[in-house]
């Protein structure tokens, strides 16, 4: 979640209009909701991707865009991490550990009972879209130690070690090590971007040159439509696994994750420059984003399971699911739904690990 920006420090903030009375910018929480909504409806949509070439086009841009971009966020926000009055803030790593833990046992309970679905039950094993708060976990861990980094050399790095991981065909879905590498540079670019450098994006050039790359990757998936490997957007997936990769010579595979990264990085930049600063009707929604991520994935579990997309499958039945999907994400937005969420997050830290903290930095 993003949190209260300072009004006097504060680049974005002008006279009220873009934050409220305790200064928490409109700006992320309007980011955050259409891109839970994009991630609601890429899930929905993914269902027809094969059949249909537009519905490949829309997911295979909103994959490339929702998540590297919630990532980038979070990078951003997690500079209060490092950097609060005491020093790490390991409370907040360690919320996200119940908050996994709860998830993952959830949904192994959910599809073991209910949808009586058969595989190995672990802790390590992210399910379903899981990945995201266990990458969290492992960025959070490794954050302290970067920082220590010049900025520069840590992105390249990082960059690198993506491009390097799909050589690996080992390194998969197991504690979504490959996810974790691979969308690493996401966090660290968010870590480093300041305010001033977000202020950058709202100026009319910048949201004009936005527009148009917008415009041309949707062209350019239309054009190279049949090269388009959705085994790579996941970033999951070893090279030698992909079918539009494995069987290029083994020294430019990485080429294909390269590409990734510049279409992910332009779609996140102008999705930003073009989002909302002022308060919209669905601002108060984005604050609330990870119980949707969570929480929606019940519905798509079942959804996939029992088919319950079949009766959609007709033109207006998959334009009806585009606004079944904003529904369902405004709906599980609502603060009902936050309930177990703070209580989770509002578990404190055993009291010894909190003194060990204080002690390491004493």
């Amino acid at each position: 979640m993003a949190e209260p920006a300072n009004k006097l420090k504060n680049p974005l903030f002008k006279n009220g209009e873009y934050c409220d009375e305790k200064g928490r910018l409109y700006f992320y929480d309007n980011a955050k909701f259409v891109l839970i909504f994009l991630v609601v409806l890429g899930h929905a949509i993914s269902i027809f991707r094969n059949a249909y070439p537009n519905y490949m086009v829309l997911w295979s841009i909103i994959n490339t865009l929702h998540m590297p971009c919630f990532i980038f966020i979070s990078g951003f926000f997690a500079k209060r991490y490092l950097k609060g009055p005491n020093g790490i803030n390991v409370q907040r790593l360690f919320s996200y550990v119940i908050l996994y833990l709860s998830a993952q046992i959830s949904v192994t309970l959910f599809e073991k009972i209910v949808l009586h679905a058969n595989f190995s039950i672990g802790i390590f094993q992210a399910r379903s879209s899981l990945w995201y708060l266990q990458c969290l976990i492992g960025w959070f861990i490794l954050l302290p130690i970067v920082d220590k980094f010049n900025p520069k050399y840590v992105l390249a790095g990082a960059v690198l070690f993506g491009l390097i991981i799909g050589y690996d065909s080992k390194v998969g879905d197991l504690a979504s090590l490959s996810r974790m590498f691979v969308h690493f540079p996401f966090f660290m670019a968010g870590y480093y971007f300041t305010e001033i450098n977000m202020k950058k994006l709202f100026t009319k050039k910048a949201r004009i040159s936005a527009a148009f790359f917008i415009a041309a990757t949707v062209g350019l998936c239309y054009v190279f439509l049949k090269y388009i490997q959705p085994d790579l957007i996941t970033c999951n997936i070893a090279y030698s696994s992909i079918a539009g990769i494995k069987n290029l010579p083994i020294y430019i595979r990485f080429a294909g994750r390269l590409i990734f990264y510049f279409f992910a990085a332009g779609l996140g930049l102008s999705f930003l420059a073009l989002t909302p600063r002022i308060k919209t009707f669905y601002t108060r929604f984005g604050a609330r984003s990870l119980q949707v991520y969570i929480l929606h994935r019940f519905i798509f579990l079942a959804y996939s399971q029992y088919e319950w997309f079949k009766p959609f499958d007709t033109f207006w039945g998959r334009i009806a699911i585009i606004f079944i999907s904003l529904a369902v994400t405004f709906i599980l937005s609502l603060k009902i739904f936050s309930i177990p969420f703070e209580a989770l997050q509002n578990i404190k830290i055993p009291k010894f690990a909190v003194k060990k903290q204080l002690e390491a930095k004493a």
